[in-house]
């Protein structure tokens, strides 16, 4: 592969909130160039935009908006590369749906079908196929790959989500076996909850007051997590001197699960 002029290109998907945008910015400060993906250009304009008032020039974006559950939005995505060598892939996009609208004791196998598959679709297939994609463009001795998961994964909280989490982090593993010959490695992050995201909104569970109580008081250091406890873990991973680390899933709770 040819050496690679101007900045490292470090791709995240699910940028345009949440997690993913704060990653995003982050990585731009640093002075890489980002390429920010998701289903919708408004809200990956949005981290643009939230790049300019940390002081990042909009020169440090590409945006793409595209489908990575897809085969053709990680098509979409590569072309969008255009054979650059690939230094960092984050994948974050992912989502819960609505966290009461099925029980897979009760709702039947047309529910089940439903449920599943979206889960899947929204938190396995989403990483899974550009990290393929991408894989072959990732630079050899230093490409770095971040899977975005949750403590879910582990304890077995939110049905379907779970489990997609739990296959996520097997992924990761087998990832990390894989790419380990190239000296690529590959790191699952397994966040608690985090707060200032859409996503416990759209699970219909919110973030009022009392439950961000309830949930500050399961963890050991009596806080709830914010974009930035995770963006730092991932800095971390990303980073050149963090190649000896690979095939692990850290998790970043604020010790939710030994506080059980």
């Amino acid at each position: 592969m040819e050496a690679m002029t101007g900045p490292e290109l470090v791709v995240v998907t699910g940028a345009g909130s949440g997690m993913g945008r704060d990653i995003a910015v982050d990585q731009a400060r640093l002075g890489r160039h980002v390429v920010l993906v998701g289903r919708r250009r408004d809200p990956l304009e949005q981290t643009t935009a939230a790049g300019a008032a940390a002081g990042v020039d909009a020169g440090a974006f590409t945006v793409v908006a595209a489908d990575t559950s897809t085969t053709a939005g990680a098509q979409e995505l590569v072309a969008a590369v255009a054979g650059r060598p690939v230094t960092g892939v984050v994948a974050a996009a992912g989502g819960q749906g609505d966290f009461r609208a099925h029980d897979a004791a009760q709702g039947g196998a047309a529910s089940a079908d439903q449920a599943w598959t979206e889960a899947l679709r929204k938190n396995l297939f989403t990483a899974v196929l550009p990290v393929e994609a991408l894989l072959p463009l990732m630079a050899e001795g230093s490409g770095r790959i971040v899977l975005i998961g949750s403590t879910s994964g582990s304890d077995g909280s939110g049905g379907p989500y779970a489990t997609a989490k739990a296959a996520l982090a097997g992924y990761g593993r087998d990832l990390a076996v894989r790419a380990g010959a190239r000296q690529i490695t590959a790191n699952t992050v397994a966040p608690g909850f985090v707060a200032d995201t859409e996503f416990f909104e759209a699970g219909g569970l919110g973030d009022g007051d009392r439950f961000i109580e309830d949930v500050a008081a399961q963890t050991l250091v009596g806080r709830v997590g914010r974009p930035a406890d995770v963006t730092s873990a991932v800095r971390w991973l990303l980073a050149s001197d963090a190649g000896w680390v690979t095939g692990q899933t850290i998790v970043v709770s604020g010790g939710t699960v030994l506080a059980r």
